[in-house]
């Protein structure tokens, strides 16, 4: 039995999706010493990668944000005149 039918179907999926980016690097951990131990280090850099990603986009839209409520306060201020 292999051993991924036995996790969280959902979990599974994100595994799969996982092994599937790690694979375009196949020529590359095919040459360490520990290919099992590259692949996984891939796979994490990968997961940083993406995290860093996601982090500078909530960023730019927490400033969308802010500059927006920033404008309702100035509105606000405006219209109780």
């Amino acid at each position: 039995m292999n051993w991924k039918e036995n996790l969280d179907p959902i979990i599974r999926q994100h595994l799969e999706r996982q092994i599937g980016e790690t694979v375009k690097y196949k020529t590359t951990y095919n040459i360490s010493s520990n290919p099992g131990n590259a692949q996984l280090w891939i796979a994490i850099a990968n997961l940083s990668k993406e995290l860093f990603e996601i982090s500078l986009r909530l960023k730019h839209l927490e400033g969308i944000l802010k500059k927006i409520e920033g404008k309702k306060e100035v509105k606000k201020k405006i219209t109780k005149r």
